[in-house]
């Protein structure tokens, strides 16, 4: 396994594993990627923040955003339609993929 890349476009079908120390691993399967140029205000430079639609263990579909919060701090956010907003739950370190 291997880290995911900032801005890396995951094709449709591959595993994708969230971790963080505080929190246990989430398993998806990505559907889409795209970057959205809506939320590239903090990051011009790469023209959009690199965004996932993604689908969890049972089936429901996620957002999953990789967020530039820093110079080298870098943070997935992930969001499900039915939630009202973003939360410190929702916040994972890092991403791997199968190599």
């Amino acid at each position: 396994m291997r880290l995911v890349e900032f801005g890396e476009a995951l094709v449709p079908g591959t595993q994708l594993t969230l971790f963080s120390d505080d929190k246990p691993d989430r398993h998806f399967t990505v559907i889409r990627f795209w970057m959205d140029e809506g939320l590239s205000i903090p990051l011009e430079s790469i023209g959009g923040v690199p965004s996932y639609q993604v689908e969890d263990e049972e089936g429901r579909t996620h957002l999953l955003l990789h967020l530039q919060i820093e110079e080298y701090d870098r943070r997935w956010c992930l969001w499900r339609p039915d939630q009202a907003g973003i939360d410190y739950r929702s916040l994972f370190n890092g991403a791997l993929v199968e190599d």
